[in-house]
């Protein structure tokens, strides 16, 4: 299987990040949650006050720093059982 582009896993975290942040109704969290509207989530990023937005991003890299499926499978020479041979 395919890992997600980095887009798509961006998109994902800041979906997860802005819902949890400012609810599920939330317009970024529903814009987010379809890669192909990532132009209307970064206007509704960019319309949040400054000190939410860096909260929500700051939750959405934790969200994929600690992703370490997605990290693995960007090694190189990574096995897909997950060891190195």
């Amino acid at each position: 299987m395919t890992p997600p582009d980095p887009e798509t896993r961006f998109l994902a975290a800041l979906a997860q990040a802005a819902a949890g942040e400012l609810g599920a109704d939330h317009p970024l969290a529903r814009a987010a949650t379809d890669d192909r509207d990532a132009r209307l989530a970064q206007e509704q990023l960019a319309a949040l006050p400054e000190a939410t937005r860096e909260r929500v991003l700051a939750a959405a890299h934790r969200l994929m720093r600690e992703d370490l499926t997605a990290i693995w499978s960007f090694l190189p020479g990574a096995a897909q059982s997950g060891g190195m041979h």
